[in-house]
C-alpha cells in the first residue's frame, strides 16, 4: 500500500511516497548504500521479507514499486516471491526503458499483483502494471500516471479520492509543485483515515515517508519512519552520480547552449 507522486527540477526530479502497512509488520530498516552489478543505489529494507519498495541508483534511475489489490490470486501464499525482491534484481539499470524490456522479460508468475514505476532525468516516466496474468506497461509520461496510489482497502474509492485531491491542490499550486507534493503527503483530506493520503486505520497506517532528490551531481535519500504527521527526525544518505552518466549530462547541456546561441 502506497501513494507516489514526483516532479521535474531543473537538473532531475523529486519523487515522493508513503507507504501505507499493517500495524502489526515490523518496521523497516533505514536506507543504507547497495549494490547490485557493480552499479550503487540507495535503499530502505524490508524487515519482514528483505528486498524494498523503493530504490534510486548512482545512473539516477529510481524504481517504486506498489502493491496491487484488485486481482484474485489463484496460487497459495507461499508459491510466491516477495515483491520486493525485484526491485534489487533492476537497479543496475539506467533509465524507464531499460527497466520496461527487462520486466518484460522477467518471470513474474512468481509474484503477486503490483505496479512499478520507473524514472531518470529527462525520461518520460514508466509503469509496469503486473495483473496477476498480463503484464501492461503504461509510457504516456506524467499525465497518465501521476499520482499512483494502492489501497487494500476499497481500492477504487481511495484511489478515486486521492487523486481528486491531487488535482485540486496541482491546480492551485502550479508554480511549486514539490512544496505541494510535499503538503498533498501530509494530508488527512477528507479526515485521518483510509481515504487520506497521510492513511490512518484501526489495523494499518502509513509507516514511513520517503522523499528522492536526483540532481546532476547526487541523489539524495530522505526517509522519515512513521507517518508525516507524527514528526519523526528524517535520515538522509546520498550518492554522488556515476561518471558516465555526468559526462552525457554535460554534453547534452553543453549541446542545448550552442543550440541556444545558434536559434
Amino acid at each position: 500500500m502506497c501513494t507516489v507522486s514526483w516532479a521535474a527540477t531543473a537538473e532531475g526530479y523529486e519523487l515522493f511516497c508513503n507507504r501505507d502497512e499493517r500495524r502489526t509488520r515490523q518496521a523497516a530498516h533505514a536506507p543504507t548504500v547497495c549494490t547490485s552489478r557493480g552499479v550503487r543505489f540507495l535503499a530502505p529494507t524490508d524487515a519482514e521479507a528483505g528486498g524494498t519498495w523503493i530504490a534510486a541508483n548512482e545512473h539516477g534511475l529510481t524504481l517504486c514499486l506498489l502493491n496491487r489489490y484488485s486481482e484474485a490470486e489463484s496460487q497459495a501464499a507461499c508459491e510466491f516471491r516477495s515483491r520486493g525482491l525485484l526491485l534489487p534484481d533492476l537497479m543496475s539499470l539506467r533509465d524507464p526503458a531499460e527497466v520496461m524490456r527487462a520486466v518484460v522479460r522477467g518471470g513474474l508468475s512468481l509474484f503477486r499483483p503490483f505496479t512499478l514505476l520507473a524514472l531518470a532525468p529527462r525520461a518520460t516516466p514508466a509503469a509496469a502494471c503486473w495483473t496477476g496474468h498480463r503484464l501492461l506497461v503504461f509510457d504516456d509520461g506524467d499525465d497518465a500516471l501521476l499520482p499512483l496510489t494502492s489501497s487494500s482497502f476499497n481500492t477504487a474509492e481511495v484511489g478515486r479520492a486521492r487523486r481528486e485531491l491531487f488535482r485540486r491542490m496541482a491546480a492551485d499550486s502550479a508554480n511549486r509543485p514539490t512544496e505541494m507534493l510535499t503538503r498533498f503527503h501530509r494530508s488527512h483530506e477528507p479526515g485521518p483515515g483510509p481515504l487520506s493520503v497521510c492513511m490512518h486505520r484501526p489495523d494499518a497506517s502509513t509507516v514511513s515517508f520517503s522523499r528522492v532528490k536526483v540532481n546532476a551531481g547526487s541523489v539524495e535519500f530522505y526517509y522519515q519512519p512513521g507517518p508525516p504527521c507524527a514528526g519523526a527526525r528524517m535520515e538522509r544518505v546520498s550518492l554522488p552520480r556515476s561518471a558516465g552518466r555526468l559526462t552525457w549530462w554535460r554534453e547534452a547541456a553543453r549541446w542545448n547552449r550552442s543550440r541556444e546561441v545558434v536559434a
